[in-house]
């Protein structure tokens, strides 16, 4: 079966099954709910300080869940509506700070644009292949993306315009976006400084943001950045059922650059029909990492084309 037949087939079964795809977004998303307000329960009863430091940490892999799911919203493959998609995926942005409508703008013209010189991401971290202490820092903890948000809040603040790069409308309302979430946290501080802390920038800087960068990292690393070929240019990732849960499919990012319409649940399937074309196959998390902080550690640049990560 060609590639263009496997596509065809994954699309149509995705229109015609449309209402199941809707149901299982819509689990993942109260799911998502329920994890983060029990950590916040918890939390905020918790007399232990290694319990509070470890519902912390379940708090802030619950933001980068999040983000996950937002992403796929931002994509249309989680809702029917356009609008719900909106509303739910600033709900899941949120605790990471991330604009729905930026993060859309700048992720689909990432999609458009992959192979190109004029691509870039929302999360953008800078020269990956980096292995300077402060640049690896500075990469896992989210630093230009904190910086961003302060700057855009900012700039919604002075009314100043939001240039977009694919899609017009959005200008607008990532204005919005970025008041209501700098609402938000103000609201939350006037209420409870505490809570703030404990529940939101402990879990944020310590915890989302490295496990974000984790789970983002790999997608193109050392793959052919010249090339617009996605089968040339993305790196997938052979992962236990959980792992794939946690990133949402994340893990198979040839398969979602190929076809971006679809559910990640759709994309193990497409996986399976297209493995061997898959030129940046890592065999699990752990062997990617292993080999990314043996390079990290031993101070060596690794090369883009470097294919055994």
């Amino acid at each position: 079966m060609d590639k263009r037949t496997i596509a065809a087939a994954a699309l149509s079964d995705f229109k015609n099954n449309r209402s199941k795809w809707v149901r299982l977004y819509f689990s993942k998303v109260f799911i998502w709910m329920a994890w983060m307000a029990s950590c916040v329960y918890g939390i905020g009863v918790a007399t232990s300080a290694s319990v509070t430091i470890l519902l912390q940490l379940l708090l802030g892999a619950a933001f980068a869940h999040g983000v996950e799911l937002q992403h796929q919203a931002l994509h249309q493959s989680g809702f029917r509506s356009r609008r719900i998609n909106r509303v739910v995926g600033m709900m899941l942005g949120l605790p990471m700070l991330v604009s729905y409508s930026s993060y859309q703008d700048s992720h689909l013209f990432h999609h458009k644009a992959l192979g190109k010189p004029e691509d870039a991401e929302f999360f953008e971290y800078g020269d990956k292949t980096e292995r300077q202490f402060l640049a690896v820092i500075k990469h896992f903890f989210l630093i230009n993306h904190f910086c961003d948000f302060l700057k855009n809040v900012i700039d919604s603040l002075n009314g100043r315009p939001f240039k977009t790069k694919l899609i017009p409308q959005n200008a607008n309302r990532i204005r919005f976006e970025y008041l209501l979430m700098a609402a938000v946290v103000a609201g939350v501080f006037f209420v409870n400084s505490e809570l703030l802390v404990k529940c939101w920038i402990i879990p944020l800087f310590l915890f989302a943001a490295p496990i974000h960068a984790l789970i983002e990292l790999p997608e193109h690393y050392a793959c052919n950045k010249d090339s617009t070929d996605v089968f040339a240019n993305t790196r997938s990732i052979k992962a236990h059922r959980l792992a794939s849960w946690f990133t949402n499919g994340n893990n198979y990012h040839v398969e979602h650059h190929w076809i971006a319409s679809l559910p990640v649940e759709q994309l193990a399937s497409v996986h399976h029909k297209i493995e061997r074309q898959i030129q940046h196959l890592s065999s699990s998390y752990f062997s990617f990492y292993r080999r990314f902080f043996s390079t990290l550690l031993l101070g060596k640049r690794t090369p883009q084309s470097q294919q055994g990560l």
